[in-house]
């Protein structure tokens, strides 16, 4: 589709929260292979274009700029805010006519916006086979005259950003709440951390990550994946899917440069698939269902380890943190874990853990070579660690709504579930 976005905008204000939902609504149609335009004023500074604008959207300078007054009614129109509306009329049916869709930003909410306002009303009337979609940003009060959806024609929709309040901003437009849709802000992990274009693209690649209900990020060298318990932290995981969790675990591993390690690497794989974990090199299984990752599999110059810029973003994603390892003089990576704010699960076995941490946390006993220990019966044992988290993470706020967050404001949930349907009933607006 060739989408359209109107502003205003004089620049792209980084401490301005409209900047931040267009440019994320540039990277998340670009994503989806759609051709994106943008409006910006006639004097727009273009030292302030976002790099991702400026090599991936047509920018348009083309918005008549003007002093603006917040008008309170369509009849007090100054006589050179008539001139305006007129301008921005030529501009918008010459450019918009080959578009699919047209995405405005305030422009009918506001009385500073007034006249681009009312350049749309003849603009959307005019250009019947376009499909319009205005954003606006705030809960409407007072009464406006303009606020009347009808105005705009019936290939026009209003998007507010809540469904709680769908009902009264239709209200407010003299309107039914069919006239209004919502569909929520982006607010990404990776847009809004600016993660790297490789941790991006493992994401891509692996979209399990940013998806599942429960995400670990566990460091560790190839050749010390068995004294870090990652056995121990796949077969929990695997307790977790069977309780009805989406799960991903990510393990960030170096050192798997020769032959042994690979090897070393395959047995793993071959641990977490037979207890119902999905591999991206397990039968019929894409990189997308992968539910067990290693980052050694993603770049070849990622054998020797991922970036320590990478690990700290890929952290960001992650809610869940076992470290069952028999073996440390401090565990650099529980602190590194714990600024990402995820729920820690640590050797009890391992004495000096307790200390790292300062006795938070659940502790539970994995052995270590301070002391043995075994379960008399270790799939049920697993089982209870399992059932343990579950309640755990249910039970803290912040991290359940971390995970929503994540989960449900990111760039390719909110295009699949929102974008993507209402952009594909447009069609269906003007028979209704």
């Amino acid at each position: 589709m060739k989408i359209a976005i109107l502003t205003n905008f004089n620049d792209f204000c980084e401490g301005y929260s409209l900047s931040g939902i267009v440019l994320d609504q540039c990277i998340m149609l670009k994503k989806y292979g759609h051709k994106v335009d943008i409006f910006v004023s006639e004097v727009f500074n273009e030292t302030t274009i976002p790099e991702f604008i400026k090599n991936n959207v047509t920018l348009h300078k083309e918005i008549t700029n003007t002093d603006l007054i917040d008008y309170e009614s369509i009849k007090d129109i100054s006589a050179k805010h008539k001139v305006v509306i007129n301008s921005v009329v030529v501009t918008l049916k010459k450019t918009l006519s080959d578009m699919d869709i047209v995405f405005s930003h305030d422009f009918i909410f506001t009385g500073w916006n007034l006249p681009y306002a009312m350049a749309l009303m003849k603009v959307t009337r005019e250009l019947e086979h376009v499909r319009f979609m205005s954003w606006i940003h705030s809960i409407p009060s007072l009464q406006r005259d303009w606020w009347n959806v009808k105005m705009y024609g019936r290939n026009h929709k209003i998007i507010y950003p809540n469904n709680t309040d769908r009902l009264r901003v239709a209200e407010q437009f003299k309107g039914v709440i069919n006239d209004v849709r919502y569909i929520h802000h982006i607010k990404d992990l990776r847009t809004w951390f600016d993660f790297g274009e490789n941790t991006c693209g493992l994401i891509d690649k692996h979209p399990k990550i940013m998806q599942s209900d429960i995400v670990q990020i566990y460091p560790a060298s190839v050749d010390r994946l068995k004294s870090k318990g990652v056995r121990e932290v796949i077969l929990i995981f695997s307790k977790l899917k069977k309780m009805g969790q989406s799960v991903c675990l990510v393990i960030a591993n170096q050192w798997a440069t020769g032959t042994q390690q690979k090897q070393d690497i395959n047995e793993y794989k071959k641990i977490a698939q037979r207890n119902g974990l999905l591999t991206e090199t397990g039968i019929g299984t894409s990189a997308k269902d992968a539910e067990v990752i290693f980052t050694s599999d993603f770049r070849q110059e990622y054998e020797v380890g991922i970036p320590k810029r990478m690990l700290r973003e890929l952290f960001q994603c992650s809610n869940l943190f076992i470290f069952p390892t028999r073996e440390e003089s401090f565990g650099l990576v529980v602190p590194e874990a714990a600024h990402a704010g995820v729920f820690m699960v640590l050797n009890k076995s391992l004495d000096m853990l307790v200390e790292i941490s300062g006795l938070n946390g659940l502790h539970c006993d994995f052995g270590s070579f301070q002391r043995q220990f075994k379960a008399d019966n270790e799939d049920n044992y697993f089982t209870a660690i399992a059932a343990i988290i579950v309640g755990r993470l249910r039970e803290n706020e912040t991290i359940r709504l971390k995970t929503f967050v994540r989960q449900k404001y990111n760039m390719d949930y909110l295009y699949l579930t929102q974008y993507l349907p209402i952009m594909n009933e447009a069609d269906i607006w003007c028979n209704t």
